[in-house]
């Protein structure tokens, strides 16, 4: 069987036992993978010429280049037809995880509030050690309504 790469015009003569239905063929050339049609399978139907005028398209013309020349002693590539690759959201609902290899993130959330907590409460108890410091912090205690100094108001 001969059989044309449709990206680079290489043609290849392969024994029609490898190439089987359902087969895809890579070429030696370009790497360009493509499904090649037995010479005995049906060829689809035409489309019926529609009453409608198709818009005229104008473009410039392509330059064309040779075909390659392929040396006759490389066969192409037979390559199996793999399944078509899931999709990244069908991934993550395989991988649903079980509901014990949680805990670890809601420890990490727990203890990350708690560090928060104390920060602030570090923050409100020494607020006159850290105005005296750095003075500018008093503007930041003044928008949340707090004295920088204990036992004063403003």
């Amino acid at each position: 069987m001969r059989i044309v790469c449709p990206s680079c015009s290489a043609a290849y003569d392969v024994p029609d036992s490898l190439v089987t239905a359902g087969r895809l063929v890579r070429c030696a050339h370009c790497d360009g993978e493509w499904m090649p049609v037995q010479a005995g399978a049906p060829e689809p139907e035409p489309v019926p010429p529609s009453t409608v005028d198709p818009p005229q398209i104008v473009a410039e013309p392509v330059a064309t280049r040779a075909p390659p020349t392929v040396p006759t002693g490389s066969p192409p590539v037979v390559v199996e037809a793999a399944p078509r690759p899931s999709s990244a959201m069908d991934r993550l609902a395989l991988q649903s995880a079980p509901p014990s290899s949680r805990l670890p993130l809601r420890l990490a959330w727990l203890a990350s509030l708690a560090l928060l907590a104390v920060l602030g409460g570090a923050a409100y108890a020494w607020r006159a050690e850290i105005v005296d410091r750095w003075p500018p912090s008093a503007r930041i205690y003044a928008v949340f309504g707090m004295s920088p100094t204990p036992g004063r108001t403003h």
